[in-house]
Formats: C-alpha cells, structure tokens, sequence
C-alpha cells in the first residue's frame, strides 16, 4: 500500500501544479489577442482638467535611497499648486533626520512636502498609508516604495486612464536599476517580467481580476474608502485593497507602457524575505477574500480564474511535496518494475512549455534581446524550487493563521555592476532554511546516482532539476551569508558613507523610460 500511495501522492502534486502552468495559455492566449492595446493611450488631460495628487512615500530605515526617492518626487512634471507629497516615516535609525533634513531643504524651495513621522509602527505599511489619509483631502493617491525612481511624467501618463470613473486604480509595470547585477538578480527579473508583461496584460485585456502592486500606483482616494479603507489584517495590503475594490464594483487599469524602475534585492536572504513576505500575505489574502469571492455575482469563470490567482502561491508546499517524493518515485518504480519515469516526464515537460512560453511571450512583449535573456531561464527554474523550501513555511504559515510582522527587503542604491552591499548597514536575516535546502542537495542528488545506476533515465530531467534549484539557493545563502559575517567581525569597519553625504552626493540614476514600447 505504501508505494501506491507515495506514488497516488506524486500523480496528484504533479496534476495540481501542472494546472497552474497550463493556466498560463490562458493568460498568454489573452495577451496575443490583446497586444496591440500596448500601444494605445488615451488622451492627455487638459491643464484645466488636471486634479489634485498626494504622492505618499512609505519609508522605513532607508538612508541609503530616501534622498533618491524624494528626488524623484520633486522632480515630478505636473503643477506645483495641485501636487503635495507625503513621506510617511516609521524609521528608527539615522534615516528619521536625514529625511527631516531634506524635506526641510525641498520645502524651503517651495515644494508642498510633509514628514510624517510614527514612532507606533501599527499595521506597518498600511498603517502608515492610511494615516497618511488623515492629513491629506487630494482626490488621487500616487503610491511609491522606497527601491522605486518615481518617473518624471508618471502621473501625466496614467490620470488620462482615471476619465473612466470606474477605474479606481492604475498600475504601471516595473523596471529594475541594477538587473544586470548579477544572475541572481537576471533570473528573479525573469519571474518579474512574466507577472507584468503577461499575467497582468492577461488578467486586465481578459477582463479577468488582477491585483495592482503597493508602488507605481495611482489610486482614486474614493475607491480606497468605498473598499473599506487600507486593513492590515494582511501583509500584502495591496493585494487585500485589489479585491475588495473589484468585488465592489471598481476596475483596475493596467498600464504597462509606463515603467516604473526599482531596486532587486542583491543578497538572497533579502530575497527570501522579500518572497517570504509576498508569499504568506497572498495566502493571507487568499484565506481571507477567497468566501467573499465564492458567494459574488460574478460568473464561474471570473470565480475560477480569481481563485487561481489568489492561490497560486499555495503551490509551493506542493512544489516541495514533488522535490521530497521524486527520489523515491525513481525508487518505487525501479523496485516494482513501473515504467512511470517517461510518462511523467512527458507530461512535466507538456507543462513546462506552458511556463516556458509564458515567460518567453513576456521577455519578447518587453526587451528586444529577449533570447539573449531566455538563457537566464533555467536559473529561473532552478531558483524558483530552490526557495520552495522559504516559501512553502510561508504559505504553510498563512493558511495555519501563524502571523509574523512585516518584514522589510533593505535597499542599498545599488544600480551598477561591482557595487558592493556587504559592508553597509542594514541586512536580512540569515535563514536557516539553508539546512533543508541542503540536505534536499544531497537527498536529491543521491536519487540521481540511483536513476543512473539503475537505467532509469526518464526521471533525470525531474531530479537534476531540483537537484540544481537546491544547491543553487544553498550556495548563495551560504556565500552571502558568510560575507555579511566576515564584515561582522571587523573591527575597523565603517559604514561606505555617513547619512549626512548620502543626501548630497548618491542622487544620481540612470536616465528613465517612462512610455518605453516593446
């Protein structure tokens, strides 16, 4: 009974993830129907049409970007009488006076610019958002992290989207500062890319419901009430405020020919984070909006197609449960001699080519030397089982109502290659779920010597595949740990720079497409 059920197990895992993967015709079937909308803008608003904005910066412990940040909001191309921008500062460090310092100088200069400072951290960033609220009676919200460069003609570019009164949010697509900086960071834009050149122009041109992503935003604040208002009952607020607007009746409008340049994390331990972080608030946002969703109005297939959003991260645990079983599939099947290792494999890789031509159709939509980047593809893969481990405790964490804080990705300025972030200030904390990925390393790579003594060939596609992901995330959670620590234990150790020059002298950026076209 044992094997039929290990083997029963397998079948189900695979079928569940293979599902998602084929999900991914659909979206990338909605793109191609509706590419040509890439290009279509609607007309710029006249100058006595144009509304009043607050631009909301949630900031926390981020003196190596801020002054970048308000930089960039200072140099935004819209009237200075209907433009106020709000730093909204739950900082602890130095970061809180140098951002006093400088929105002293901006308004000195005339800009309409407030520091709002909390020393109560509650409810984290939508915490901060919605206190923001409170000292603002601006008609819409832009909403910008930290790690982003605030486009100069962002909010040109996206209120002509807002002349539909029920479009409540607009959201722009993505860029990276420094996505050549290493292959960690090429194959994490990899995944990037595919979110915001397909699943997001397929979900909105499909009419389909989708999530904007809690920066490079632009907000009705009515529709923000009208959804009951920013909640932190979750730590994906934005997700949260997606659907409890679209179940009310507003629309989302996806922009993705305006781009928005942010920072990818450098250190795999702000990576897991970051992922940890966008996994379990998913989940959370799944176990939460998922009974409203079910008893709507709307139809089956707008039902489905959302529960398949809300839960595609919950495929991690399954993606572990896979990793852990393969080896002893190869096992089972040699044992009693099953001939189920080419099969299966057939039908990964069926499915896979679903995931390939997702993010291949997303790398041609956005870059020009998309085949070039496609080589990054594997390491993708590879990257994306390797943290099935950190993101599977995530997800495994919201469904069991396990609730942890918001954990924060630390920004470096980091845009160029040979920049280093070892020695500065702020960092992750090393995860200890280096230990599993490990010994899945060595477990798997055991399953694969077994497979080859014993002829079963079929089942090295699987097996060197995760055994790659493992290591691949091991080495890099090791290596990077290992340099935060040699740094640790020097004496003589200095920060790159003081807070007081960061201001001054690291406000440079590489030049921005804001209406860049495929």
């Amino acid at each position: 009974m044992l094997p039929r059920t290990v083997l029963a197990v397998y079948c189900v895992a695979l079928l569940l993830l293979s599902l998602v993967s084929l999900n991914r015709y659909v979206l990338v079937s909605f793109y191609r129907r509706n590419r040509g909308r890439w290009f279509v803008h609607p007309p710029q608003l006249r100058g006595d049409e144009l509304p009043t904005v607050v631009v909301q910066l949630p900031i926390y412990n981020e003196r190596y970007v801020v002054a970048r940040l308000i930089r960039s909001a200072i140099e935004l191309d819209y009237p200075r009488e209907l433009l106020s921008i709000q730093l909204l500062d739950d900082s602890t460090d130095d970061t809180v006076e140098l951002a006093r310092s400088l929105v002293a100088r901006y308004r000195a200069q005339g800009f309409d610019i407030e520091h709002i400072h909390r020393s109560d951290r509650t409810g984290y960033k939508s915490g901060a958002l919605a206190n923001g609220l409170l000292h603002t009676s601006a008609e819409f919200i832009a909403l910008f992290d930290a790690d982003f460069v605030i486009p100069p003609h962002f909010l040109k570019s996206m209120l002509p989207y807002m002349r539909d009164p029920a479009v409540g949010i607009a959201q722009g697509r993505w860029g990276y500062l420094n996505e050549e900086y290493s292959m960690l960071t090429r194959a994490t834009v990899i995944g990037l890319d595919a979110q915001f050149g397909i699943e997001q122009t397929g979900r909105a041109w499909g009419d389909l419901l989708l999530g904007f992503n809690g920066t490079g935003t632009l907000l009705r604040a009515r529709c923000i009430e009208e959804a009951g208002g920013w909640q932190h009952d979750t730590i994906t607020e934005d997700l949260d405020l997606s659907y409890r607007a679209q179940l009310a009746g507003w629309r989302i409008a996806y922009v993705p020919s305006v781009v928005c340049p942010s920072e990818l994390p450098a250190d795999i331990h702000g990576l897991k984070a970051q992922q940890f972080r966008w996994t379990k608030g998913t989940q959370e946002t799944a176990k939460k909006i998922l009974p409203t969703l079910m008893r709507s109005e709307l139809s089956r297939w707008h039902k489905l197609q959302g529960a398949l959003h809300l839960l595609s991260n919950s495929t991690y645990p399954v993606l572990l449960v896979v990793g852990i079983i393969n080896p002893l599939v190869v096992v089972i099947a040699h044992q009693n001699h099953i001939r189920i290792a080419w099969p299966i494999s057939a039908y990964f890789l069926f499915s896979l080519f679903g995931t390939y031509s997702y993010h291949a159709e997303a790398e041609r939509a956005i870059h020009r030397d998309w085949l070039r980047r496609m080589w990054y593809f594997p390491a993708f893969l590879a990257q994306s089982i390797g943290l099935s481990v950190n993101n599977a405790k995530a997800a495994l964490e919201a469904w069991l109502g396990i609730k942890s804080g918001f954990i924060r990705t630390p920004k470096y300025d980091l845009t160029q290659r040979g920049q280093r972030w070892q020695e500065l200030r702020y960092r992750s904390r090393f995860s200890w779920t280096v230990v599993a990925e490990l010994a899945l390393t060595i477990y798997t790579g055991l399953g694969i010597v077994y497979a080859i003594v014993t002829d079963e060939w079929g089942a090295l596609p699987f097996l060197v595949l995760f055994a790659s992901g493992y290591a691949l995330v091991a080495y890099y959670s090791i290596r990077h740990g290992l340099g935060r620590l040699s740094f640790a234990r020097n004496p003589h150790a200095e920060l790159a720079e003081p807070a007081e020059q960061i201001g001054a002298d690291r406000l440079g950026a590489p030049a921005l497409s804001v209406m860049s076209e495929p």
